[in-house]
This record gives C-alpha cells, structure tokens and sequence, in this order.
C-alpha cells in the first residue's frame, strides 16, 4: 500500500509540474501592462557638427514586469535603431525590437521616438508587429519613456500599453 501511495503522489507530482508549466507559458487574448526596460547600447557614434551627434547601432537588455510575472517579464530585448541627438537631446530616433521570452518565443516591435523635450531624456510609441510561438500575430500600441543614465550608451525605459493576439 505505502508503494501504490508514493507512486500515486509521484504521479500527481508529474501532473502539476507539466501541467503547472504549460499554463505558465499561455499568453491570455488580450492585456496591459507597465514594465521597466534596462538597456546598454552599442553601435556607432557619428559626429555631424559640434553638439551633434548621430547613433546608429542596438539597445540591449532586459524587460521587467512591473507585476513581478507575465507578460514579458525576464524576456531578453534587442533594438537596433538610429537617434539623431543635438546637445544632448535626441531630435529623432527610430528602430525595431526582437523581445524574446524565456521558452524562446518571439514579439516583433517598431518604435519611433519623439523630440525630446530636454537633455538626457526621451520617449515615444512602439506597436506591436507580430512574433512567433506564442505571440504569433501579435499587435497593441504603446508607449515609452526614456531616461539616459550615461549617454548614449546606457539607461532605462519605462513601458506601457496593451497587446492583442488572435
């Protein structure tokens, strides 16, 4: 009997830890969210003319849920993209992001960022564009704040939104 019980709470064991992990990984329909992006940058920096600069390279990172859990959170982020920045605050930037989560899917996104209205900070929107796995057919709009720590080459981003996927 002590061997029909071990391997009968075995058993339940197996049970919610696959099953437990399955519905970790489902995305629900629809949702929103805030989450904090740490970010590093490397690439090229090209002086236009004193105070001017231009930045042609990747934003590196991670993403957090402000939750703590779901959607996004852990994922590893990669951003290739432009900022044309004068005196300090960027004018112009543009780019896209591969956002991929901790069982390898991928969200697509394209990002375009206002002028800045002061040095060293920055913001802008971004949508979603589709993805693989999980977030296949993924779409949404967003937003994002930006706060250089040392600029160009390292800071945050705080981001806000929603996504759907079909």
């Amino acid at each position: 009997m002590t061997t029909q019980t071990a391997l009968g709470t075995l058993t339940a064991l197996i049970c919610v830890l696959v099953f437990g992990a399955h519905a970790e990984a489902q995305l629900p329909k629809q949702g929103t969210y805030t989450s904090h992006f740490g970010w590093y940058a490397t690439g090229k920096t090209f002086e236009l003319e004193k105070g001017h600069i231009l930045f042609q390279g990747e934003f590196n990172g991670t993403n957090f849920n402000d939750a703590g859990h779901g959607f996004l959170h852990k994922t590893s982020v990669v951003c290739p993209g432009v900022n044309d920045v004068i005196n300090g605050a960027s004018r112009a930037s543009q780019g896209y992001c591969v956002v991929t989560d901790q069982d390898g899917d991928k969200a697509f996104l394209t990002w375009k960022g206002h002028k800045a209205t002061e040095p060293h900070k920055g913001g802008g929107e971004f949508q979603w564009a589709g993805g693989t796995g999980k977030y296949t057919g993924i779409t949404g709009n967003n937003t994002y704040d930006a706060v250089f720590i040392v600029p160009p080459t390292s800071g945050y981003s705080l981001l806000k939104g929603e996504w759907r996927v079909p």
